[in-house]
Order: C-alpha cells, then sequence, then structure tokens
C-alpha cells in the first residue's frame, strides 16, 4: 500500500484537442444535416429559448449600427457636472460613462440601463454627445436600450407560463 500524497494523472494534450475538435465537429454535422431534415430553428425557436436571458432578436439595420456604440474611451467627460443627478438616482444612475461602457453593451442588462437612463434626458445627452472626444451617439444608444429593454421585457412575458 503506497502512502504519501495523490497522484495526479494529466490527460495528455493531444486528448483534450481531439476532444475539442470531435465536439466542434459535431457541431458542424449537425447544423448542416438539421436543414437538410427540417431541423433548422428559426427565429420563434430563438425567441422561445433567449426571452428568459432578456436577449431580443436583432434586425439586420440594428446589427449594423451596433459598432457605432462601442466607440467610448474611459475619459470621464461625459460624467463632469453628473454629480447631483448621481445622488438623486440613489445608485440607479452611476453617470453617462458607466451606461456606454457597461450598461448599454450587455443586452441582458438592459433593465438596469433602462433604470439608469431613465435620470438623465436626451436633452442632457445632446449635450454630453457635443462635449465627447469620440462623438458616441448617446442619445441613439438610449433609444437603443430603451427599445431593446421593452421588447425583451415583452417576450419575457409572452413566453413565461402564467400562474392559474
Amino acid at each position: 500500500m503506497r502512502v504519501g500524497p495523490p497522484v495526479v494523472v494529466s490527460v495528455p494534450a493531444i486528448v483534450e484537442k481531439a476532444h475539442a475538435l470531435f465536439i466542434l465537429a459535431w457541431a458542424l454535422v449537425r447544423s448542416l444535416f438539421a436543414g437538410l431534415f427540417g431541423m433548422r430553428r428559426g427565429l420563434a425557436d430563438f425567441q422561445r429559448s433567449y426571452a428568459p436571458d432578456r436577449l431580443a432578436p436583432v434586425s439586420p439595420a440594428e446589427r449594423a449600427a451596433m459598432p457605432t456604440f462601442g466607440g467610448c474611451i474611459a475619459c470621464g467627460l461625459c460624467d463632469v457636472g453628473e454629480g447631483v443627478r448621481i445622488a438623486a438616482s440613489r445608485g440607479a444612475y452611476r453617470g453617462t460613462m458607466d451606461l456606454m461602457l457597461a450598461s448599454s453593451r450587455s443586452m441582458p442588462d438592459h433593465d438596469a440601463a433602462l433604470a439608469s437612463f431613465a435620470a438623465t434626458s436626451d436633452t442632457r445627452l445632446a449635450e454630453l454627445e457635443a462635449r465627447c472626444p469620440t462623438q458616441v451617439p448617446m442619445r441613439r444608444i438610449a433609444a437603443w436600450v430603451r427599445a431593446k429593454g421593452a421588447e425583451a421585457a415583452r417576450e419575457v412575458r409572452d413566453v413565461t407560463p402564467s400562474a392559474s
């Protein structure tokens, strides 16, 4: 009987790579054959699958606009003068920079971003856009978050079974 520390058996890297390759190949085969056998999933299945995660589908036009939303360089100029709004929101609003960097970029977090955008107006966002060195389209981002947040909330309601 051996006494001492347990023996750790490591899996060779080649086995790990082969396993990963097998998983990828299987996913490719399933994807290719899904269309042939009528198993291709469409928008309705997407909405059923992802509505609980608050992920709304994105149109081609919305997808084309999304890259313009990522220009914030975290300079902080948009937060100058926001202290009163931040304090009045009691934690719901952490400043415009937070919205541009984080809250507006994650669709499941749009409900939190909606509460935060409620603390600032489009008029104020227009003022901040003029100050922004990278010209982040803050009003367009706010409109996007409001629309997608409302859409995701609607889809969650539509697919969530009602209590009877």
